[in-house]
């Protein structure tokens, strides 16, 4: 089975119903005098500025707009094959690894069991990509190929998931183990995973050098 026919369209709008989930988490009320309440109180906790923390926000809320994109990427392109999609969803597993580790619980208000949600729900529909991508890799599948490459990113991706979703009481440790997703340590680091990823994008094009 290829990488671009695991991805659903299902399957990535379920991502994408969760990354806006996530989005909404970091809106504050519309009553202006509640949000400038909130912003001081926020400031006075972490030793900030208003402006600073306006402007952490802003940075957060850029990340999860540039996910958005991503995965709307991944959606336009799995039809395409393996070669385009596979960039992008690298990208986007890394780039959501970013966002669940940082340290932003203070924005979120009463908004925290949305974030335990939002977590549990990602991990859920990554934990189905990775155990159907696993069937089609074996030790013999070299490194290059794309779904050798999905399964080693979604290993790190995992990891970071689990890890925020015990950390916020997304899941008990039992439900952990449900998952039987058996050793996640990733063999890859990030930095080879986006080179092999970026790689398979261009591969075509060194064929065709090769050849002329």
């Amino acid at each position: 089975m290829t990488l671009s026919s695991m991805l659903t369209q299902e399957t990535i709008s379920t991502l994408q119903a969760q990354v806006e989930l996530f989005e909404q988490c970091l809106h504050f009320p519309n009553a202006q005098h509640e949000v400038n309440a909130q912003l001081a109180e926020i400031a006075n906790t972490r030793g900030m500025s208003q402006d600073e923390v306006r402007q952490e926000i802003a940075q957060f809320k850029q990340k999860i707009n540039k996910l958005f994109k991503l995965l709307d990427k991944i959606s336009d392109t799995a039809s395409k094959g393996d070669l385009v999609a596979l960039m992008y969803l690298v990208k986007s597993i890394f780039l959501l690894k970013e966002v669940l580790e940082a340290d932003w619980d203070f924005f979120l208000g009463n908004n925290k069991n949305d974030k335990r949600e939002v977590i549990k729900n990602i991990t859920s529909v990554s934990v189905v990509i990775y155990k159907e991508i696993k069937k089609a890799v074996s030790p013999e599948t070299p490194k290059k190929d794309s779904n050798y490459v999905a399964l080693e990113t979604l290993k790190h991706g995992l990891k970071s998931m689990i890890e925020q979703g015990l950390k916020v009481n997304a899941f008990s440790q039992e439900e952990v183990n449900a998952f039987d997703l058996g050793d996640i340590t990733p063999q890859e680091s990030e930095t080879v995973l986006i080179f092999l990823s970026t790689m398979k994008k261009w591969e075509p094009v060194y064929k065709r050098l090769a050849a002329s």
